[in-house]
């Protein structure tokens, strides 16, 4: 089985993971980029991560208690979509999903 087959077999998996991986690395990116740029809010691309991930965090924020700082509730949406992503993971497998694995020629 190459590589294509097991993307098109399980492609109900793959979808949904690869948009939780890009929305992870998006909201590392703009974690970052708030960081580097503190003392300019002001910058472009800021505001686009920020306008990309808003949602996210806000439903975090939602569930995250009040004393937590707004920054770590970035740290926290991080954490939340990889235990999204581990879960989808696993239901996948539960689901039948599995690695045909060819011992020997």
């Amino acid at each position: 089985m190459s590589v294509t087959d097991t993307f098109t077999t399980h492609w109900w998996f793959h979808g949904p993971n690869l948009v939780l991986a890009a929305l992870v690395y998006t909201v590392v990116a703009r974690y970052v980029l708030e960081l580097l740029f503190s003392n300019r809010p002001d910058v472009v691309i800021v505001r686009v991560f920020q306008t990309l991930t808003d949602p996210f965090v806000k439903a975090v924020r939602f569930v995250t208690p009040a004393i937590v700082p707004n920054g770590l509730v970035i740290v926290f949406t991080v954490v939340w979509l990889m235990a999204l992503r581990l879960f989808w993971f696993l239901t996948a497998v539960a689901l039948g999903m599995r690695a045909n694995v060819l011992v020997g020629s």
